[in-house]
Formats: structure tokens, sequence, C-alpha cells
């Protein structure tokens, strides 16, 4: 955070942090107020990209409610933080933010070698 606060003082120009909601776990009010009030007082100037985390086999994380979502972005801009929310784009294909790592991970393209298969 140290480092953000010293490129904007140097630069003047805004800091963007990318925040992934997940349901039940970092989407409610009181997490957006939490994250204001830290932003507010490491960055001015700051601004928060949310992304609503998108379903994918083998996880336990949910897709935020978008009145959630919603809820999130008005708490931090009453609180002086700018936000916008992600669009979601290929998730009829799996190919939405989070889903290609896990299509990934199941079909790697190279092979773990042996001797490092304890260790991945």
């Amino acid at each position: 955070m140290k480092d953000c606060q010293d490129y904007f003082l140097k630069t003047s120009r805004r800091v963007s942090f990318e925040y992934a909601l997940l349901a039940g776990v970092n989407d409610a009010e009181e997490h957006a107020i939490e994250l204001a009030k830290l932003l507010r007082e490491w960055v001015r100037g700051s601004h928060v990209n949310l992304i609503p985390f998108n379903p994918i086999d083998g996880s336990d994380y949910q897709w935020p409610y978008k009145k959630a979502v919603m809820a999130f972005a008005n708490a931090l801009e009453s609180h002086k933080v700018t936000a916008s929310v992600g669009q979601t784009r290929g998730l009829d294909a799996a190919a939405a933010c989070g889903q290609l790592r896990n299509e990934f991970q199941k079909n790697p393209l190279v092979e773990t070698p042996s001797c490092c298969l304890g260790l991945v």
C-alpha cells in the first residue's frame, strides 16, 4: 500500500485495485466500508474494479448476487472511493475470468515431470 501511495503522490495518477467478490465471503457492505477506509487511509485517488466471481467446477465459492455487488459498489462510493463493476463475458462458453484457469488445470499444456509430482 505504501508503494501505491508513493505512486499517487509522485504522479497524481489514480491507482486502480481489482477486487474479486465471493458470495458470502467478502461481498457484504461491511467489507466495502472496511476496504474504503483502508484505501482512503493509504491511497487518495484510488479506484476499485469489482469483479464478481465466476463459478468453476471444484470450487466452493459462489457467484455474488447482483444486488450484493451493487450494494458493495454503492457503499464504496458513499465513502468517497470510486468503483466500477466488471462485466462478465464468456460465461456461456466456460471462458469467463477464472474459468479458463480451471480448464487449463484439467488439461495442462505440459506434463508435470515425475520428479515434481509431489510438489504441485
